[in-house]
């Protein structure tokens, strides 16, 4: 089962990045082993630098069963300049059938 992680978190997105800088920061985390996909990102801030751009944004990502080891590489990822805050939540994988009365009841 995958879980969601939601993160604030700031991003190194290098000039020559293709799309906006929201497109780069989620290159370089879906390019993390933990990550399988990136689903949202939030854009919250920005440094411009000579050779690149901090990008300050929440982000939600989908990651693989053990969410200790996916928040430490994202952690400790390349390009990921600090992280602020993860939460996490499970992803439901089908949607769940409605709840049915006990029997007897309605």
């Amino acid at each position: 089962m995958n879980h969601l992680l939601t993160a604030t978190l700031a991003v190194r997105v290098p000039v020559n990045a293709t799309g906006d800088l929201a497109e780069g920061a989620a290159t370089v985390l879906a390019r993390l082993d933990a990550v399988e996909r990136v689903e949202e990102t939030d854009v919250r801030g920005l440094q411009p630098g000579l050779n690149d751009t901090v990008v300050d944004l929440e982000v939600r990502l989908a990651v693989a069963d053990d969410v200790a080891a996916a928040r430490r590489e994202i952690e400790s990822g390349v390009g990921v300049v600090g992280v602020e805050t993860v939460v996490c939540e499970e992803e439901p994988t089908e949607a769940e059938p409605p709840a049915q009365p006990p029997p007897g009841v309605g």
